[in-house]
């Protein structure tokens, strides 16, 4: 997930936490999200990292942490072009790792596998919105082969006199089977959030998790609510 300078007059170095309760089946825990984008004169840097507090135990401690940090270039020589001067050049990586009880008093860990991402990016305006699309090359920690595709749209909009904001992502890539290596599947991932500004840097809201063989099919489709806190800072 990335924003490129297109928010800037909007997101212009903006840092904000946010506190989820998720309320999907069999969820019900909190997590925590801290999440930066800052332009500067050669690009735009974004990144968040995601914590999960739901290991055993009361009250529940951090059972797992997920990082995403990416970088979006200009091109010099095509700032003269008017229908290519937005296009960017696009890095991305991701990792993070999980915990848990095993039997007993035992505890396991496992990773996500490290995953890097490049390719380009392009802001795109749909009516009063503007999305940022990425096309990418996928390659995760330990691949056989070609790298996998990933498409992204990113979307970040007020409304409202900027008491709402609408934003979110939705990624769709390819990756292969756990149990048949050698076929692929499509994987689909959206997080929209609405949030509700009480104060320009307080708000409330909601996120929607909506996936489909995520993080590994097969899985039908999954959706999952979250109640949020942000503050922006």
């Amino acid at each position: 997930m990335s924003f490129l300078l297109l928010f800037a007059p909007l997101y212009l170095g903006g840092q904000n936490l946010q506190l989820h309760y998720d309320l999907g089946e069999d969820r019900k825990f909190f997590t925590a999200t801290l999440e930066m984008f800052r332009p500067d004169s050669f690009g735009s840097t974004y990144w968040f990292v995601d914590l999960d507090f739901n290991f055993p135990g009361t009250p529940r401690s951090m059972s797992a942490t997920y990082w995403e940090i990416s970088r979006d270039f200009y091109i010099p020589w095509l700032k003269e072009n008017p229908s290519l001067k937005n296009l960017g050049f696009h890095l991305e990586y991701n990792d993070g790792f999980t915990a848990y009880k095993d039997s007993g008093e035992m505890m396991g860990a496992a990773s996500y596998n490290s995953v890097f991402l490049t390719g380009a990016s392009y802001p795109v305006k749909i009516g009063n919105v503007q999305i940022t699309t990425q096309a990418l090359l996928r390659m995760p920690k330990g691949m056989d082969g070609f790298p996998d595709f990933q498409l992204t749209l990113v979307w970040f909009q007020p409304v409202f006199r900027n008491r709402v904001l609408i934003t979110g992502f939705i990624d769709f890539w390819t990756q292969d089977k756990v149990l048949e290596p050698d076929k692929t599947e499509v994987v689909i991932q959206t997080e929209p959030q609405f949030w509700f500004l009480i104060r320009p840097k307080l708000g409330i809201g909601t996120e929607l998790e909506i996936s489909k063989n995520f993080p590994a099919g097969p899985k039908q489709w999954q959706i999952n609510p979250t109640m949020a806190f942000r503050w922006e800072f």
